[in-house]
Parts: C-alpha cells; structure tokens; sequence
C-alpha cells in the first residue's frame, strides 16, 4: 500500500530489448504503447509548473543508437516508466505489454518507490536541494540516465550516521585527508541534472536485485555534465561512499512523446 515505510508512490521502469532485425518492430512497438498507456497521463510534457501531478504516469524513452550491441538491460532499445500510488497497477502495466508484445521482445521490469530524502539536514537541502533543477519537458530536457545500483553489507553494517557522513565533506580516517564526499563530488550537476531517487519497495540486500534506481533527465548540452558527475562519483579519493556502491548497467537514451 501507499504510504507504507515513507512511500509517497511507487514506479516501475519496463526494459524491452527486441530482434534487432525485426524490420516491423518500431510499428508494433508504437501499437503497443498506445495500448499499455491509457489511463495515464503522458509524462513527456511534464515539468515543474504544475501544483498538484497526476498520480498516474507514463514515459516512453528510447536508447541511443548502437543499444542492441550492449549486454542486459543496457541493450534495451525501449524503456516505458509507469507510476502510480499502487504497485497492482503498475504490475497490470507490466503483464497487458508483455501480453501485447507476444515473442516479439523480452521484457524485464525493474521497481522502485519515491521516498523522502534519508540523508540530509538544513545545510544539505539549502545546498543540494533548494538550487537542484526543476524538472522541465522532454521538448527541453530530451537526455534520459538510469543505473541501477546496489549497497555492500559493509554499508549496511554501518550506523546511520556513519552512513550519513559520506555524504558531506569529510576527513577520512584512513588517510587523514580531507574529501570531498556524495554531495560535493556530485556538485557540477545540481542546477543541470534533474535527478530521482527510487528505493527497492521491498526493501534492501535482496538477492538479485538492486537496492535503488537513480534516474536523471537534462538538456542535451549537459549529458557531458552528467558523465563528469559520474567519474566524479566514481572517484573514491574524492568520494569514499563509492566503495560501497555495486553498480548494474547503465542506460542511455532519450525522452519521446511515444514509441
């Protein structure tokens, strides 16, 4: 149910690789999505503005080009993003485009739910979040990022405020030097990258599947930006958490108005 644990709402990301010989795919995958979306809102044309966003959403992103060639869900050539205040509805999704899809692709799903921020306080959200950017139509922000990722038990093991401190600057207490930490390591794509944050709703260190969804939307101009923040993340002298961090794959690709 919604609510449970914090959830403010639930949303699932359909990955479908299809035969990439498959002449008539594109057709039928525009067929399909017409289909599995009614009901939603299309989330293409949303953005910041709105007071009150509809419960119930769908986005339609395709991969760029060369996605065929890539292994697991990195090769997937369609992703739709559903959302909704109930899982149930979003596993109907899931099951009528797997039933409409028939033998003419594979598809995998994977769930998260929108949780309030864990790790922040007064000075966090005043840096992080009060300047992050609003989220603005696929017409703008075009460019679509989603990596799985997964915590190690060594993460789990620590104390909430262990854990928190990752994400500030800090000393590290190994070295003895000062780092950077999550927020200032990430800080080149605050005001350019539209990010979400998705928790397992089942909850975490489940065997063969991921503890959180990272997803993020910008303007063309600034993809670069993000692949900076990522090595910036990934940079363990500058960022200690990442030590932590078990990623699956990351995908590429683009927001459309449909398939």
């Amino acid at each position: 149910m919604a609510g449970g644990n914090g959830t403010l709402g639930y949303t699932k990301f359909l990955f479908v690789r299809v035969r990439p010989d498959d002449a008539g795919v594109g057709a039928r995958m525009r067929t399909v999505g017409s289909m599995v979306a009614r009901g939603f809102f299309n989330d293409f044309d949303a953005d910041g503005s709105r007071d009150t966003q509809p419960h119930e959403t769908i986005q339609f992103l395709v991969a760029d080009a060369g996605a065929d060639d890539r292994p697991g869900l990195a090769g997937a050539r369609y992703v739709a993003q559903v959302s909704a205040k109930y899982q149930a509805r979003l596993d109907e999704v899931e099951a009528e485009l797997k039933r409409r899809l028939g033998d003419a692709g594979e598809v995998t799903a994977l769930d998260g739910a929108e949780r309030p921020p864990r790790y922040t306080s007064a000075e966090m959200y005043e840096y992080a979040y009060r300047h992050a950017s609003v989220r603005q139509s696929g017409r703008v922000a075009s460019r679509a990022f989603l990596l799985p990722i997964s915590k190690t038990p060594e993460w789990w093991g620590l104390t909430a405020l262990e854990r928190q401190s990752y994400f500030y600057p800090h000393v590290n207490q190994a070295s003895g030097c000062p780092v950077h930490g999550h927020a200032r390591a990430a800080e080149r794509g605050i005001a350019t990258l539209h990010r979400r944050l998705y928790h397992n709703p089942n909850g975490y260190q489940r065997d063969g599947e991921f503890d959180f969804l990272t997803y993020f939307e910008c303007e063309e101009p600034h993809a670069c930006t993000f692949e900076d923040v990522l090595r910036g993340l990934r940079d363990t002298t500058r960022n200690p958490e990442w030590r932590f961090v078990q990623e699956g794959p990351l995908w590429r690709g683009h927001r459309v108005l449909r398939w």
